[in-house]
C-alpha cells in the first residue's frame, strides 16, 4: 500500500513544527535568567538589611563565593574574610540607609550605583558617613546574587 503524498508531507511539516518548537524552546531564556530593575533594586536593598543585621547565614546564600567587598577605608576581604569579621564580632553596621540608587542591567549582570549612610563599628572604632557605592549583580547557577560591592567615602565639608 502506498501512502498519499499529501500525507507525507503532512508528516514532515509537524516533525517540522516539533523541531523548530524545540529549538525555540532552548533558546528562550526563564525569567529567573534576566533581571528586572525591580529585582536589581529589591536584592540591593536586601544586601543593605542583610548586612546592616550582620545576617551571616542570610549573607552566605545572598554573596557569591567569589564576592569582593572593598570597604571605603580601601579595605579588601573576600566573602569569607567578610562574614568572619560579623561572626567573630570586630564588625557591626547599624542599618545601612541607601539614600540614592540607580540601576544599569546587562543581560544577566546588573549594577547598581548610588549613595547611603553608614555607621559602623570596627575593632572599638565608630566609622561614620556618607559613601558613594557599587554593587554588582549577576545571575549564577546558584541564582541572582552580589558578587561585588565597593565604597568610597565621600569626605565631610567643613
Amino acid at each position: 500500500m502506498r501512502v498519499p503524498s499529501v500525507f507525507k508531507l503532512l508528516v514532515v511539516v509537524m516533525m517540522f513544527s516539533v523541531f523548530l518548537g524545540v529549538a525555540c524552546a532552548q533558546e528562550k531564556t526563564p525569567d529567573s535568567a534576566t533581571f528586572s530593575e525591580a529585582d536589581v533594586q529589591k536584592i540591593a536593598l536586601e544586601w543593605a538589611t542583610l548586612v546592616g543585621q550582620g545576617s551571616v547565614s542570610e549573607l552566605e546564600k545572598l554573596l557569591n563565593d567569589k564576592y569582593m567587598h572593598i570597604h571605603g577605608t580601601a579595605l579588601v576581604e573576600s566573602k569569607a574574610q567578610f562574614l568572619e569579621a560579623f561572626k567573630n564580632g570586630s564588625r557591626k553596621y547599624e542599618p545601612i540607609k541607601i539614600e540614592e540608587m540607580n540601576v544599569r542591567i546587562f543581560g544577566s549582570s546588573a549594577v547598581v550605583t548610588g549613595k547611603f549612610n553608614l555607621k559602623a563599628f570596627v575593632r572599638g572604632k565608630t566609622i561614620e558617613g556618607v559613601n558613594r557605592f557599587g554593587l554588582i549583580l549577576a545571575i549564577t547557577e546558584q541564582g541572582k546574587q552580589v558578587v561585588s560591592f565597593q565604597a568610597t567615602a565621600i569626605p565631610q565639608q567643613k
